[in-house]
């Protein structure tokens, strides 16, 4: 039995971090309807390049590794959690429940109700690439993820449609979720058709690339649909290991009457988990055939 409280966990993009949360998880404090929800902030290392000899940015895969533990510890005692992430951290999220379903371990999943994502590239991110190349320094393992048609995105996005967002049943390796795709209305950073690219259910909200989170009161769009979102999040059955048993009729007998072609009739037939058919042989017509 759920004990009705909320994890809230916020998964923020490149060159940012929990900061960029602050108001709206100002907000949902604030708001007595939204008693019932914890906002948890997840953290990576992320940003421009280090001159450091000993330290790397973590790759899209190390950093869903890091929310797998984040989720396991941090968020170990809520049994129902919704994932918010903004721009790379769409990908994070995304990529951390493939790996999940590679490893077999779908459910496991069943307590993630709604993952909603703002402003992510999809689809990658064209503006200004070789400039942020440049910044963020040649190589950098994340920003080869923003990239326009990078093959692994598109891998993980395939499998996240096909074995989340359309699935059907919790097994091993699927797990219905359900997605809500934003874009910013203004955002040149990331497209609309990136953010929103092939996912079912999809809108714009008020902003650009950074503003979409920027919300100031609580009649702010970003804001009031994360509220919505929060309160009428779907409830899924818990999860059940696939059963392996065959069903077994109740009493599967019963009489059919079969007609041979010529149009003669011969007796009952009993069906009993297999189908027994009995042919008499038909009356001696006096010739001996």
């Amino acid at each position: 039995m759920s004990d009705g409280r909320l994890g809230v966990v916020t998964i923020h993009g490149i060159r940012s971090g929990p900061e960029a949360w602050q108001t709206l998880a100002q907000l949902i404090a604030n708001d007595e309807e939204l008693g019932f929800v914890e906002t948890l902030h997840f953290e990576y290392a992320t940003g421009v390049k280090r001159l450091h000899p000993l330290r790397i940015f973590p790759s899209i895969d190390t950093v869903a590794d890091s929310l797998k533990e984040f989720l396991a510890t941090e968020a170990g005692d809520f049994e129902r959690l919704m994932l918010v992430t903004h721009s790379q951290g769409g990908l994070v999220g995304q990529r951390y429940l493939a790996r999940m379903l590679a490893d077999g371990a779908g459910q496991e999943l069943v307590r993630i109700k709604r993952v909603v994502m703002l402003a992510c590239p999809n689809n990658g991110s064209e503006l200004l690439l070789s400039l942020r190349r440049n910044i963020l320094g040649l190589g950098h393992p994340q920003e080869k993820d923003l990239r326009p048609l990078n093959a692994q995105v598109t891998a993980t996005l395939r499998t996240i449609l096909r074995d989340v967002v359309h699935a059907t049943a919790v097994t091993a390796r699927t797990c219905p979720i359900d997605f809500r795709v934003f874009a910013g209305e203004s955002d040149r950073v990331v497209p609309a058709a990136s953010a929103q690219s092939v996912f079912p259910d999809t809108a714009a909200l008020p902003g650009d690339h950074s503003t979409i989170l920027k919300a100031d009161s609580a009649g702010h769009r970003t804001f009031t649909t994360l509220r919505r979102l929060m309160l009428t999040l779907p409830e899924s059955e818990d999860a059940q290991p696939p059963s392996t048993a065959q069903a077994v009729p109740s009493d599967p007998r019963g009489s059919v009457t079969n007609i041979i072609s010529g149009g003669t009739a011969y007796g009952p037939v009993i069906q009993s988990g297999t189908v027994e058919v009995s042919f008499p042989h038909p009356p001696d017509d006096g010739n001996g055939a």
